[in-house]
């Protein structure tokens, strides 16, 4: 059974689904990760709500023994900014790499299966 559905409408849903407009049972908005974009981390890092990309790509480097971050991503969930990093290592593996947004503490590190 085809139902036919106006152009108009369409062009609505597709907004509401382009802007996250959450389905039924879907997770608060607290639950949700949010990851910026560099525009954006830019402007976190100058109001000093974050530590500097870069400290957490050289505690990212640490952690994984030396590599090149060949990924990041500063992301948000809850009130927690964390950012999330790929290291490759001289051995060609790729570690991946927690960094606390605010303190730079490394959280987590591990290889991908």
């Amino acid at each position: 059974m085809f139902v036919h559905v106006s152009l108009t409408a369409r062009l609505a849903i597709a907004a509401l689904l382009l802007a996250g407009w959450p389905a039924a049972g879907a997770a608060e908005d607290g639950d949700r990760e949010v990851c910026f974009s560099q525009g954006e981390m830019r402007e976190l890092e100058a109001q000093k709500t974050i530590i500097p990309s870069i400290a957490a790509v050289r505690a990212a480097r640490s952690a994984a023994g030396s590599g090149k971050v060949v990924r990041a991503a500063l992301c948000r969930r809850g009130g927690d900014y964390y950012y999330k990093l790929s290291v490759l290592r001289r051995d060609g593996r790729v570690l991946r790499v927690t960094v606390d947004g605010r303190s730079g503490k490394v959280e987590t590190g591990r290889q991908p299966n």
